[in-house]
């Protein structure tokens, strides 16, 4: 008899998950079967235990949603939307149209989140507190707008941070996150992987990655860090003010982060590593195999946009392809622009100026740093291209390599590059 009831709770404990669905034409008074769905997407987050997965039909959903409840380790909460489930936040309170707080477990899958006309502070998603194990996947957000208006937020804001979060194969566009960014994760945030996203049309920063901010108080250890951003398209993210100095994907006092396989085209700034604080040292971030075109003022960017910043260091950049970065004739920067950094390894790239454009600017900030076994090529040749060395305009690509006593393995030679399709 002991026996048996164990094997009986045994097998109770890992009885299966049920799904349930909700629809336009339901009632929450509803069993929540498909015969049988619930009305509201809020239901049926109250009511999902360990396990279950709630299937959103088709149709438009006028609410905003908060989990208040975890899944368990193997047996998330799943909201999925099933063909085109709208969330729509059109006159409808709160600054968030999905608020996950201090809960984990939890799957959010292919929803279209739009309209939330007058967001202060808001977003499509935000995660928030102690939270791990969220996944955030084939979402449409757009038409987020008011002022920081965002798509995906996470917020690290408690001693535990958020881990092992998946940020995957969404799209934000037409938000309007200025002064904020479109995609970002900020503070206590260990382990990610923001992926496979395609962001743009947007009036700030496509997709940052930040640590040392005030609000983190006396722990500067919790950043964003050990996490991956790979596989995303980053187009046309502008900056609405200053002058207008966004970039695509933007690490800012993160660390230990690799950026690859990203490409990013038409924004301000196409991939920038920088560290806004004073007294923030960025490192640990590795750039890689990224293709960066047709961006506005600057192609690659690293370091403290000034003394009174913070610093970059003991970073790698290898394998990037930097293509005409100079659509704004009256403010280029260079394919490669170096702010205040030292210690970093440039290596690998390549880098291709217009005819009238600087294919590399230093600052007189930056500290020393390598560069090298780099591949340069300008319309202008190699004899009239030209780089900036700490202020001095340096015409030619042996004087460069002369006077800044870099690039002594690297060549100036046209490389092949294909450009992408335009979406």
């Amino acid at each position: 008899m002991f026996r048996f009831s164990l094997l009986f709770l045994t097998l109770a404990s890992l009885s299966p998950a049920d799904d349930f669905f909700v629809a336009v034409s339901g009632n929450d008074a509803a069993a929540g079967t498909k015969d049988a769905p619930w009305r509201t997407v809020q239901h049926a987050c109250d009511a999902l235990k360990p396990g279950d997965t709630a299937h959103v039909l088709a149709g438009t959903y006028k609410e905003k949603i908060r989990f208040r409840t975890s899944g368990k380790p193997g047996l998330p909460l799943t909201l999925k939307a099933e063909g085109a489930a709208v969330i729509s936040g059109r006159d409808v309170d709160g600054e968030n149209i999905v608020l996950i707080e201090n809960q984990s477990h939890i799957r959010l899958v292919g929803f279209e989140l739009r309209d939330h006309l007058r967001a202060r502070d808001g977003s499509g998603v935000r995660v928030r507190g102690a939270c791990s194990h969220i996944e955030i996947r084939n979402c449409r957000i757009h038409e987020i707008r008011g002022k920081d208006a965002m798509g995906i937020t996470v917020y690290g804001t408690s001693e535990t941070p958020v881990s092992d979060l998946v940020i995957d194969g969404n799209e934000i566009f037409n938000c309007a996150p200025a002064r904020s960014e479109a995609l970002t994760l900020n503070g206590n945030v260990a382990g990610f992987q923001v992926t496979n996203n395609y962001i743009h049309d947007v009036n700030n920063i496509g997709i940052d990655f930040i640590g040392g901010e005030a609000w983190m108080g006396r722990h500067p250890e919790r950043v964003a860090r050990q996490g991956v951003c790979r596989g995303n398209r980053v187009e046309r993210c502008r900056s609405s003010y200053e002058g207008g100095y966004a970039a695509g994907i933007y690490v800012d006092g993160g660390k230990d982060i690799v950026i690859e396989d990203n490409l990013v085209m038409e924004c301000d700034l196409g991939i920038e590593v920088g560290a806004e604080n004073r007294g923030t040292v960025t490192t640990g971030i590795t750039v890689k195999n990224n293709r960066i075109f047709n961006n506005d003022k600057a192609g690659l960017v690293f370091g403290g946009f000034d003394r009174t910043a913070g610093r970059v260091k003991d970073c790698i950049f290898t394998g990037n392809t930097c293509y005409r970065n100079d659509r704004h004739r009256k403010d280029q920067n260079g394919e490669l622009w170096i702010q205040a950094a030292s210690d970093n390894k440039i290596t690998g790239n390549v880098f291709w100026s217009g005819e009238e454009t600087p294919l590399v600017q230093v600052d007189v900030t930056a500290g020393d740093n390598v560069i090298d076994r780099n591949r340069y090529f300008s319309e202008a040749g190699a004899a009239d291209c030209y780089f900036n060395w700490r202020g001095r305009d340096v015409d030619g690509f042996a004087a460069w390599k002369k006077i800044s006593r870099q690039d002594a393995g690297s060549e100036f030679q046209r490389p092949d590059i294909q450009l992408p399709a335009v979406k």
